[in-house]
């Protein structure tokens, strides 16, 4: 690698220069400002976030904690191959005695090419948006990504607000290397604006929201 020359320098100093000279302004915030949280007064969060899910594509199936087995039999009588992905074992085993497929290892990214249908727990769901959201923490990604019909179970006791309850509540989904907030089936109209889906990730998404 050759020195640094003069000139170099001599510009550098010059950038260095008028960056100093520029004012910094920073705009006061006033005292009344508050944060408008359309959630925030709803009752009944998950509801809320069920219509919300339905609105953006999703399908949700609200059931109780002993349907759950049963529901999740349903939404894979026609599949041939599942992956489970959770970090509650006790769920996990409940989806595989349920499914009657062959489920993937959980640590084998590319096993989960071959899935037809990728099943998760979520870290929390946003009332607000109607949205799921998925960290890495215990989980392999591919199995919300690229399965074309994913199945996410979700307790109604992880329905937040919305994203300012997130950030607040959830700091850990933050800590991920890698966390997913997912609204609606996966769409894409880079390609003469017409728009596609399940292009980028999965066609389908199935909710089952448990109490």
């Amino acid at each position: 690698m050759s020195a640094r020359g003069p000139a170099i320098d001599a510009l550098l100093a010059r950038v260095r220069e008028a960056v100093r000279a520029q004012a910094v302004t920073v705009a006061a915030v006033p005292a009344h400002t508050v944060v408008r949280r359309i959630a925030r007064d709803q009752a009944d969060l998950a509801s809320l976030f069920a219509a919300k899910a339905q609105s953006v594509g999703m399908r949700v199936t609200r059931v109780t904690d002993a349907q759950l087995d049963a529901t999740l039999a349903k939404l894979l009588e026609s599949r041939a191959m599942t992956v489970v992905a959770m970090r509650d074992p006790s769920l996990a085993a409940r989806a595989n005695a349920a499914a009657g497929a062959r489920l993937a290892p959980n640590n084998n990214d590319d096993l989960l090419f071959d899935c037809e249908v990728g099943i998760t727990d979520v870290d929390c769901a946003i009332a607000e948006s109607g949205s799921l959201v998925i960290s890495t923490n215990g989980r392999i990604r591919n199995a919300w990504v690229t399965p074309p019909i994913h199945i996410a179970v979700v307790r109604a006791a992880q329905v937040l607000a919305d994203l300012v309850d997130l950030f607040e509540l959830r700091p850990d989904t933050l800590d991920a290397a890698s966390t997913t907030i997912i609204t609606g089936p996966s769409k894409t109209a880079d390609i003469e604006g017409v728009l596609v889906t399940g292009v980028h990730g999965p066609a389908e998404v199935e909710i089952v929201l448990v109490g």
